[in-house]
């Protein structure tokens, strides 16, 4: 492992943790995160991407899924990919330890929620790399999952799709996000936000941190924010634990809240009336 590791680039091992962070990437997100200066346009970044993905290929270390996500016309940018085998060895190698993962095809629904996952992650860093925010923190599906004792004293896991810390000049703000896709039924949100409020009750990450995460949902219309409102409304916590968006509003809300406007009035920040009782 070690005289592969000398044949790649400090650039290579960060697409190679980068796969391993957030599971599965787009060549587009690739480029997007590490193929941004020295090239004149954005077609000659994502050949560049492809020719550093070919080559890393042929070394062992990623694949590409035999599926594609958003139809054929957008060619290899939209190819998406992942570890392979060798990639993975090559990672818990240089930790000195590691859970050892199966690498397999996903499911069509898998990959469409996986990938649109990332692409909040991959805005997170542009909206760093553009001055916006800092990102100190960003950790995706297991990283991001915790695990704590809920009210009759058997463990709980807290699952959020990514877990984030953003900083401004003066504020520090804490996110677990939630990639809605309206594919799951009430019964699963139900579950879901009730977990967070076992959680907040817990006190786990007050303790450690002296605050609670924003909860931010990311929903596909205003329909679903106010289906998990009404929710949210029956578990007693502060309002302000739960906030919902569009997906192209995420970066704004992100941004705002971090800057410390708590009450951001932008278009696609949606704040859904609270239920009516009778």
């Amino acid at each position: 492992m070690s005289d592969l590791k000398d044949r790649l680039s400090e650039r290579d091992l960060q697409i190679l943790h980068d796969l391993e962070d957030f599971r599965l990437l787009t060549t587009r997100h690739i480029q997007r995160l590490h193929f941004t200066t020295g090239h004149r346009t954005s077609s000659a970044a994502t050949r560049a991407c492809t020719r550093v993905l070919a080559r890393l290929t042929e070394l062992g270390l990623v694949a590409h899924l035999t599926r594609r996500i958003g139809g054929v016309r957008q060619g290899s940018a939209a190819t998406t990919w992942q570890l392979a085998a060798t990639g993975e060895r090559l990672l818990r190698a240089l930790r000195g330890s590691g859970t050892r993962r199966r690498y397999t095809e996903p499911a069509t629904e898998f990959i469409a929620h996986t990938l649109e996952v990332a692409e909040l992650a991959v805005r997170l860093r542009e909206a760093e790399r553009d001055r916006a925010l800092e990102v100190p923190e960003i950790q995706a599906e297991r990283r991001a999952w915790t695990r704590f004792i809920g009210t009759h004293g058997a463990p709980v896991w807290l699952r959020p799709d990514l877990r984030a810390v953003t900083a401004g000049i003066d504020f520090e703000q804490h996110w677990f996000i939630e990639l809605d896709r309206r594919t799951e039924r009430g019964a699963f949100l139900e579950r879901k936000l009730t977990t967070y409020g076992a959680y907040y009750n817990s006190g786990q990450y007050q303790a450690a941190h002296d605050l609670f995460p924003t909860v931010l949902w990311v929903v596909p219309d205003l329909r679903r924010s106010e289906e998990l409102a009404r929710i949210a409304s029956s578990l007693g916590l502060p309002h302000e634990v739960f906030r919902y968006c569009l997906p192209d509003a995420f970066i704004d809300l992100v941004t705002a809240e971090t800057n410390g406007a708590q009450t951001v009035p932008l278009p696609g920040i949606l704040h859904p009336d609270p239920p009516t009782t009778a």
